[in-house]
């Protein structure tokens, strides 16, 4: 009878358990309605098996993101509002006392990127944030940050300022290996000029080069997805939506930077010269597709990427570098994957090099 009782006991415990999960992981946070909800096994599938990152935006996110401008998707534990639509994103960026940053070390703060990254300046907000806009050593030294502050900033500037740079050459150099008649073009309009120093100001002047390096960051954004903007107070986005205060909203750079709406219907196509022909038009047109919340590989508002100006030079003079001494192709046996996480980069990318027979000098 004991048994019989312990056992019944155990049963209804586990069902209770059981349903109080499912509760959790089978359905946003409530308040969030009016948008489609990305399945949760989307999210595990990962955990439990080899996918390319490519493939599952493509067949699971891709249709209900796009077609509702917004949908649920779990992430680091709970469920968030990942946003497609441009006008939802130009109101995020724009709205950054409601759409506050909220990162990893609030998110998910006992979690191993919030140890690793911290309390840092891309993730920070308010006061915090204001002060560590500050000189990072004169901050430590007077006392505005902690010496736990101070190490998380040296952290994060390292990860951003060394693996995303890192994941866009690849991308570019994947992208020109892919087009070897668009890699000998670039040779051509960086051998125009040999002995003339390779400055700042020399490779800004290349229409070419600049077309390409932005077209390789519109369709291979390095970090293809970002959640971590956390709601203030209660709001509705774009008048359709609403979102109950401490919703974590986000972004797909993947998706949006490859909109069909806004680039046409060649949008996943490499074509550097829808950027524009000449310097002035490039970074027009540059210009124009940021402030339209159409390229946000560098997110935007108040709170774009501290370090966009010196990514986009580090990028073109490694370019310059590779281009003009080497010439490059994939490797046949090499299977084209993307990696399973949100950073976009490809596994184990193969390319094989050989000499230029000659390189300006």
């Amino acid at each position: 009878m004991t048994a019989s009782l312990l056992l019944g006991g155990a049963i209804l415990l586990a069902i209770t358990v059981s349903g109080v999960l499912f509760s959790y992981f089978s359905s946003p946070r409530k308040g969030v309605g009016g948008i489609p909800t990305i399945p949760l096994w989307v999210a595990l599938m990962p955990l439990v098996k080899d996918v390319d990152q490519q493939d599952v935006f493509t067949k699971c996110i891709e249709k209900p993101l796009r077609k509702h401008g917004a949908a649920s998707i779990f992430f680091a534990g709970q469920w968030n509002v990942l946003i497609h639509k441009l006008a939802y994103l130009a109101e995020v960026f724009r709205s950054e006392d409601i759409y506050q940053k909220s990162g990893n070390y609030s998110k998910i703060p006992h979690s191993v990127l919030a140890a690793l990254l911290g309390d840092n300046i891309i993730s920070s907000r308010g006061e915090t944030w204001n002060k560590l806009c500050t000189r990072l050593l004169s901050a430590r030294d007077s006392g505005q940050l902690t010496e736990k502050q101070f190490r998380d900033n040296v952290t994060v500037l390292f990860v951003a300022g060394q693996e995303n740079p890192q994941l866009a050459i690849l991308s570019t150099m994947y992208l020109l290996a892919k087009h070897p008649d668009m890699q000998d073009r670039l040779f051509d309009e960086l051998s125009q000029q040999p002995g003339k120093p390779v400055d700042a100001e020399y490779l800004d002047s290349l229409p070419l080069l600049t077309s390409i390096i932005y077209e390789s960051l519109r369709l291979f954004p390095p970090t293809g997805q970002l959640i971590n903007r956390r709601v203030a107070s209660a709001v509705y986005l774009g008048d359709a939506i609403f979102l109950p205060e401490g919703t974590y909203v986000g972004y797909n750079c993947y998706s949006t930077n490859r909109d069909p709406d806004a680039w046409g219907q060649d949008a996943d196509a490499f074509r550097p010269s829808r950027w524009g022909c000449s310097r002035r038009d490039i970074h027009r047109e540059y210009r124009r597709r940021r402030t339209r919340a159409e390229f946000i590989t560098f997110h935007g508002g108040q709170r774009e990427c501290l370090g966009e100006q010196f990514a986009v030079l580090q990028l073109k003079a490694t370019l310059y570098t590779l281009v003009t001494s080497l010439r490059w192709r994939l490797d046949t046996t090499w299977l084209d994957r993307m990696t399973p996480v949100s950073k976009t980069g490809w596994r184990n990318l193969r390319l094989l090099f050989e000499q230029r027979a000659a390189a300006p000098t």
